[in-house]
């Protein structure tokens, strides 16, 4: 009898610490992962910023970009991440990401080595998951952008500006410039030859200019749908581009030294496709459509 009492004694304890485990232990957020979901109208962010400053080295032809990441929500929430990334002449240069728990705020920072002439962008999607009652999740979201020209010119010592002020570094800009457009256009052409995409019809959006469709909407779409397009592209690039590109014979390789990813909008604005490079050269397609 003092058996039975014991084990029935023992399967009681068993199932309320098991039940105390389920309704205690909240389940991990997924590290490898960036969800959009409907956006919140009660989360904004207060601050969100993403800056690169020049640091001169003594060696006259290298130098370091001091690359920064400040964000901060409205409110704490369940899961902050932001994923910021850095170009160079229109390759990836280098990726930063972090994730945070219960916290309003996320910082980052880097130094990036570098050298001679370039044009550096940075694009960061700043994020947040927010949890209510009710298994009800809801998302917060906003872009920042940041860009610098570095000149090394035997003309003149190293510099770098965001806005051109002098001839010369206007004149610096423009070659800098035409050379990228050249570049990128002969190459978003033989990409839409290769998937035999119309030209005449879609829109290119390069991810370094995304930033400016935050306060207008895309062609097509609402302000509503571009923001819902916005979170869904950050999604499938930060799970396809970000943590590592698949290519087609199924490994899986860094992002860096990929091309800008360009973003494809149709005259229907119902899927988007998003084309770039791998390192070595292997055209990616990505298809992201819209839901009603």
């Amino acid at each position: 009898m003092n058996k039975w009492k014991f084990s029935i004694g023992l399967l009681i304890s068993s199932f309320l610490v098991g039940l105390f485990l389920v309704f205690t232990i909240k389940p991990e957020p997924l590290h490898d992962a960036l969800i959009f979901f409907p956006l919140d109208s009660s989360a904004t962010f207060d601050e969100a910023t993403s800056q690169i400053e020049f640091q001169a080295m003594e060696d006259e032809d290298e130098y370091i970009l001091d690359w920064s990441v400040t964000s901060v929500l409205n409110q704490p929430a369940y899961l902050r991440q932001d994923v910021s990334l850095l170009f160079e002449d229109g390759y990836l240069k280098d990726t930063m990401s972090s994730w945070e728990e219960d916290t309003d705020s996320i910082e980052m920072e880097k130094d990036v080595p570098s050298d001679d002439s370039g044009h550096y962008r940075v694009v960061t999607f700043h994020h947040a998951e927010l949890h209510y009652p009710n298994d009800e999740i809801k998302s917060a979201q906003k872009l920042s952008f940041d860009q610098m020209y570095v000149i090394d010119s035997p003309l003149s010592p190293l510099h770098a500006f965001r806005t051109p002020q002098t001839e010369e570094e206007k004149e610096s800009k423009r070659i800098l410039d035409y050379i990228l457009q050249q570049q990128q256009d002969y190459d978003w052409d033989a990409l839409f030859e290769y998937y035999n995409i119309p030209k005449d019809r879609y829109l290119r959006i390069p991810l370094t200019d995304l930033v400016m469709y935050e306060d207008e909407p895309i062609p097509g779409l609402s302000k509503e749908k571009t923001a819902q397009f916005l979170g869904g592209l950050w999604e499938g690039l930060y799970k396809n581009y970000v943590l590592g590109i698949t290519k087609q014979d199924g490994t899986t390789v860094s992002p860096i030294g990929s091309t800008v990813p360009v973003i494809l909008v149709p005259d229907t604005a119902d899927h988007f496709f998003v084309l770039f490079r791998t390192s070595d050269g292997e055209p990616v397609q990505l298809l992201q459509t819209l839901q009603n």
